[in-house]
């Protein structure tokens, strides 16, 4: 340790150490295909912070941002641990209400569907930042509900960028920029402390598995055996709350059924689908929480939509034919499907932005971005998930566990071929804990494009993912990878992007698509003493809060 004379230049070296690699980040960030907010970074203030704050902001990205944050906030020498973060997370959270009174002017003076859309888009991201910030239960949120809040942040600055046609616009991103910012050096802070502990003079910015770092296993009894998980899901036999059916029912659409579950409801809401096919659009609103969706089987009671994102007004968020913004979400025994067609670029089948989602023996039916895995912790079991490109996208912490991915051809005119990634997450911070995990899963082709790939295989070409944002996380766990998955293994987004940053793991992979000595170089093969990282026990923490099916 040393002397405390010492202590005060140590900081500020270790300071001005990080501020280059982490601007040089934040540049590449930038320069995404798909871009990502670019924090406008205060000056730094450190010759007159004190210890405690420069010592704390080595933990993050963006140490200006994090020094300024925290000397408005007037952190003093005395300044805990416990100050520095709640300081933080009360900038943060004062920082929301005037990106909504933004958004609710750019409403009120656009004349333009996709503008309305944007601001409307962004007022609930917006809202799903505070709610997450702002847990019921506790003073301050998780790492997990921190990034979410992170990413619902992202989320309106990504919107606001397909129709940034003026100064207002511009403006609004700008504040929204800063406002990641400062949500990154939350979550970097809750990160360190995780790690090393109240002592922040150990405190540095966030690695990952691509640095040599691990996320730490839950306590023995946490890592469920395969039988243990087999055993979750859905649970059969509950009572059903609300009956749906074409005729004779209490309902005739599902989405009059969801709507009579009651607010914020403690107990299953449970809504008993018979036999049909269900031509709708079902949301499941933030307050119609743990609501249920029985179905009569895969192919047997079918919900589905159209809708896609060449559609004016409509962004890829929209177009899910069942969204869910609703906790503790489940399904079991029905198809969703999106019949947009392969022309219609994005078109979700299936979307949660909740956390505690289940489903259980769901089909799932689109073609480009069929399962949108938004946010928070979700578990997919004995599903069947089809679609053509980027088919299981998000940036939750997401596991599918003995589900079949399934690719479909993907163009008017399949026979020329196609590059098709199975995944496309979304991570965009190393901080955040998210990624897709693959458990016992099944990689391959409908019968259509078996026969199209036996015809021409060096024109059919499938991946098991490509990176959609910069520290995108995906890792396949004993899948069996059938033979239209490339020897490479992985796909590039655009170029370089990512590679350096994103982490794409396997782990006793089998099928004729297996095979580590010819994959890509940026991929890895998950050591054996760290498999565990990824259990749901230790990933999404499923044994306190996925049921026994």
């Amino acid at each position: 340790m040393p002397p405390p004379r010492l202590l005060p230049l140590l900081a500020l070296l270790l300071l001005l150490f990080h501020l280059p690699s982490s601007l040089a980040s934040h540049h590449h960030h930038h320069r995404s295909p798909s871009p990502s907010p670019s924090p406008a970074v205060p000056p730094a203030t450190t010759d007159s912070a004190p210890l405690a704050v420069l010592l704390a902001c080595n933990a993050t990205r963006f140490q200006p941002a994090c020094v300024s944050t925290l000397s408005t906030a007037s952190a003093g020498a005395d300044a805990s641990t416990s100050d520095l973060l709640a300081a933080t997370l009360a900038a943060l959270r004062a920082r929301i209400p005037p990106a909504a009174s933004t958004a609710k002017s750019i409403l009120a003076s656009s004349s333009n569907v996709n503008l309305s859309n944007a601001a409307t888009n962004c007022l609930t991201f917006l809202s799903l930042s505070s709610h997450r910030l702002s847990p019921p239960s506790s003073p301050s949120p998780s790492l997990l509900s921190a990034s979410t809040a992170m990413l619902h942040l992202y989320d309106c600055w990504s919107a606001y960028k397909y129709v940034n046609s003026s100064r207002a616009i511009s403006d609004a991103m700008a504040y929204l920029d800063d406002t990641i910012a400062v949500n990154s050096n939350y979550i970097s802070m809750l990160a360190a402390r995780r790690r090393y502990g109240d002592d922040t003079s150990l405190w540095r910015p966030p690695q990952t598995e691509r640095d040599g770092y691990w996320p730490p296993v839950a306590a023995a009894g946490k890592t469920a055996s395969e039988a243990d998980v087999d055993a979750l899901g859905v649970p059969r036999g509950m009572d059903a709350n609300a009956t749906v059916c074409a005729a004779g029912c209490e309902y005739k659409t599902v989405r009059e059924a969801v709507a009579a579950a009651p607010d914020y409801g403690e107990g299953p809401f449970v809504v008993r689908v018979k036999e049909g096919v269900y031509r709708e659009t079902v949301s499941v609103p933030w307050e119609k929480t743990n609501v249920v969706l029985v179905g009569d089987g895969m192919g047997k009671t079918v919900i589905t939509g159209d809708l896609n994102a060449d559609t004016p007004g409509v962004s890829t968020f929209n177009t899910a034919t069942v969204g869910v913004l609703g906790d503790g979400f489940m399904a079991r025994d029905l198809t969703i499907s999106n019949t947009a067609g392969p022309d219609a670029h994005q078109a979700v089948a299936f979307r949660s932005t909740a956390d505690r989602t289940v489903l259980d023996s769901v089909e799932l039916l689109g073609h480009q971005d069929t399962l949108y895995a938004h946010a928070m912790r979700q578990f997919y079991t004995r599903c069947r998930v089809a679609g053509t490109v980027d088919f299981v996208f998000g940036n939750s912490a997401s596991i599918l566990h003995a589900t079949s991915l399934v690719v479909l051809p993907r163009q008017l005119r399949p026979e020329k071929g196609e590059n098709d990634a199975v995944t496309a997450q979304g991570r965009t911070d190393p901080a955040q804990p998210t990624g897709i995990v693959l458990s016992r899963c099944s990689v391959n082709g409908s019968d259509e494009y078996l026969s199209l790939y036996r015809e021409r295989p060096d024109v059919h070409r499938v991946y098991l993912g490509r990176p959609w944002k910069e520290y995108s996380r995906t890792v396949y766990l004993r899948c069996t990878l059938a033979e239209i998955v490339q020897p490479q293994g992985w796909m590039p987004w655009n170029g370089d992007f990512a590679l350096k940053t994103l982490y794409y793991g396997e782990f006793s992979s089998d099928g004729p698509g297996a095979g580590a000595g010819r994959r890509v170089t940026w991929s890895s093969q998950v050591p054996e003493d760290h498999v565990d990282v990824y259990t749901v026990g230790n990933f999404i923490q499923g044994q306190e809060w996925i049921p026994k099916a």
